[in-house]
C-alpha cells in the first residue's frame, strides 16, 4: 500500500512482571507511518475544519485552566490550528520573572513583582495588547517586591478570580478575589483548612496530614473557603525517607471530571511497602467510589516485591489514563499506560509497545479529540506514537528529533515543539509543528523565537515530572495562543 509501511511487533522477552496478571490488553501493535504529502495534508485539514469539536472530558469550567482542562488531558477546547501561526503582538514591561497567563473573557491576566516599573497583576486586552488595568498594591505588601513569587489562579463560581499568592514574609498565603470588570480586590477569603490548594471547576480541596491520628487526609471547601464541606482519611503519611528510591509524595496532581476527583494517594489499606494507586472520589460527599488495585509488580528487593505507581492520571473519552512503571539496572520508567472505565475503575485496556528494546519508555502524553498521543523514547528512538482510545491500539506513530516535545492539543490537532542548536549547542531557534491527531500527518512547520515555547526550562508540559512548572502559554477559543517570556506577554494566530 504506498505511503504506508505496516510493522508488526511482539512483546517476547519483556521481563514486566504484569504480563503475568493476565490482564494486558490483547491487542497487537500496529504503527503505521504517517503521510506527510501535500495530498494528505489538504484531507486532513479539510476533515478538521468541517468536523464538529470534540469533547474531551465533563469540565465544567468557563475560564481557562493550565493545562487546558480540569481533566489533565493537555487537550485545549480551542479551535485547531491548521495554518503556521504568525505574531499578533509582543509587549515588554520589564518584567524578570512572569506568572502563568490566565484567560477570563477578552482579557490574559498576568504580571510580576521582580521588576522595577509596571508591577503587579496586569490584565491585557486579547486583540490589542494594551494594558486594561493593574493591581500594583499586592507587590508591596508580603516583602514581594523584587521577588520571582508564583501564583495561582482560579475560576470562582461568582464569575470572579481568585489570586492565590504566597507572602515572603512569613505570614499566611493570600487569596485575594478579584473583579475582573474593575480590576479591584474585592475581598480575601481565610480558608477553614490551609495546606496544598487544588481546584478547577468551581471545585477546592486540600491537601494535610495528621501525624497523631496516622493518616492523610483531603478536606474539600464550601465556594468562599470559610467552611469544610467534607474530609476523606484514607490515605496514609508522608513517606519518611525521601532518599528512598521508591518515594513519592503522599498525592499526585488530581484531575476532575463529571463531579469526580480523580486522585493518586496511597491507600492506608494497602499492604506494605505501599505504592500510590487512583481513587475516584464523588465531590458532594466526599466519598472514595472506587480504587485501583491491579499495579502490576515493578521492582524486588530481596523478598520486597514494589508495585507500580499510578501516577497523574489523565481522563479522556469516559476514560481514566494510568501509567504502568517498571525498573531497569536500577532505574525507574513509564513502560505502559492503562485505561479504567470512569465509572467502576474495572480495566479496559493497556498499551502494548515493541520488544526491540527493554527499555521503552513513555514520557509525555496529550489527548487529541478520540487519540492519546504519547512521546516515546525506545533506545536511541524517540517517536510520538498515537494510541486510539477507544481500545488501546496503535494508530500511527512517526520519529521526532531527541530535542523535539510533546506540548499540547486543540480541535483534533496536536503540537510540538523542537529546540534547534547550533554547533557550539547554543540555542538557535526553535521549530513549532502542529500534526494531525487522527492519522499523524505533518499539517504545518513554523520558526519562532526559542523563548517563547520555553522548551528545556524544568520540562514545562511533560505531566510527571514532579518539578514541572505551568506551562508558559495558553491556547483560548478561536485557536490563538498566548504566551509570557521572562520580560512579556506575546500572541500568536
Amino acid at each position: 500500500m504506498k505511503g504506508f509501511k505496516k510493522k508488526f511487533y511482539t512483546f517476547r522477552g519483556l521481563f514486566f512482571t504484569f504480563l503475568l496478571s493476565g490482564i494486558l490488553s490483547q491487542i497487537t501493535l500496529k504503527a503505521q507511518l504517517p503521510d506527510d504529502s501535500p495530498a494528505a495534508r489538504e484531507v486532513a485539514i479539510a476533515r478538521l475544519r468541517n468536523t464538529s469539536p470534540c469533547v474531551v472530558c465533563d469540565d465544567g469550567s468557563k475560564m481557562s485552566s493550565p493545562y487546558g482542562t480540569s481533566c489533565n488531558s493537555r487537550a485545549f477546547r480551542a479551535l485547531p490550528i491548521l495554518a503556521a501561526p504568525q505574531k499578533q503582538w509582543e509587549i515588554n514591561p520589564g518584567w524578570w520573572g512572569v506568572w502563568p497567563p490566565f484567560i477570563v473573557g477578552n482579557l490574559i491576566l498576568t504580571g510580576s513583582c521582580n521588576n522595577d516599573g509596571n508591577a503587579g497583576l496586569s490584565a491585557i486586552d486579547k486583540n490589542t495588547g494594551k494594558t486594561v488595568w493593574r493591581i500594583d498594591n499586592i507587590c508591596n505588601t508580603g516583602n514581594r517586591k523584587g521577588s520571582m513569587g508564583y501564583v495561582n489562579f482560579f475560576e470562582l463560581a461568582s464569575g470572579e478570580v481568585l489570586l492565590i499568592y504566597p507572602r515572603e514574609d512569613g505570614l499566611p498565603t493570600d487569596h485575594y478575589v478579584i473583579d475582573v470588570k474593575s480590576g479591584r480586590i474585592v475581598r480575601t477569603l481565610t480558608p477553614a483548612k490551609r495546606g496544598t490548594i487544588r481546584g478547577r471547576g468551581g471545585v477546592f480541596t486540600v491537601l494535610n496530614q495528621n501525624t497523631s491520628e496516622g493518616n492523610s487526609y483531603i478536606s474539600a471547601l464550601s465556594t468562599d473557603m470559610s467552611n469544610i464541606l467534607w474530609q476523606n482519611k484514607d490515605f496514609r503519611l508522608a513517606m519518611p525517607d525521601k532518599l528512598n528510591p521508591f518515594y513519592t509524595p503522599t498525592f499526585s496532581a488530581p484531575a476532575i471530571s463529571g463531579g469526580i476527583l480523580f486522585q493518586t494517594a496511597r491507600s492506608k489499606e494497602q499492604k506494605d511497602p505501599p505504592t500510590r494507586q487512583l481513587h475516584a472520589i464523588d465531590l458532594k460527599t466526599g466519598k472514595t467510589l472506587w480504587r485501583h488495585i491491579d499495579q502490576p509488580d515493578m521492582a524486588r528487593r530481596g523478598n520486597t516485591v514494589y508495585r507500580s505507581d499510578d501516577g497523574i492520571p489523565i481522563v479522556a473519552d469516559g476514560k481514566v489514563i494510568i501509567r504502568i512503571r517498571a525498573e531497569n539496572n536500577g532505574l525507574q520508567y513509564t513502560s505502559a499506560l492503562r485505561a479504567l472505565d470512569i465509572n467502576t475503575g474495572r480495566i479496559l485496556w493497556t498499551t502494548k509497545t515493541s520488544a526491540s528494546n527493554p527499555v521503552t519508555e513513555i514520557f509525555n502524553r496529550v489527548v487529541a479529540c478520540n487519540i492519546l498521543v504519547t512521546e516515546i523514547k525506545n533506545g536511541k528512538e524517540h517517536s510520538l506514537v498515537g494510541f486510539n482510545l477507544a481500545d488501546g491500539s496503535v494508530e500511527w506513530s512517526r520519529h521526532i528529533d531527541q530535542k523535539a516535545q510533546l506540548m499540547a492539543s486543540s480541535g483534533g490537532v496536536f503540537y510540538v515543539g523542537e529546540r534547534i542548536l547550533n554547533n557550539d549547542n547554543t540555542w538557535k531557534e526553535n521549530k513549532f509543528q502542529g500534526f494531525d491527531g487522527k492519522t499523524g500527518t505533518l499539517l504545518w512547520t513554523t520558526n519562532i523565537p526559542e523563548y517563547y515555547l520555553g522548551l528545556g526550562t524544568n520540562n514545562q508540559w511533560d505531566i510527571e515530572n514532579p518539578n514541572a512548572i505551568t506551562p508558559s502559554w495558553t491556547i483560548d477559543s478561536d485557536g490563538a495562543i498566548y504566551g509570557v517570556t521572562l520580560k512579556g506577554v506575546f500572541k500568536l494566530k
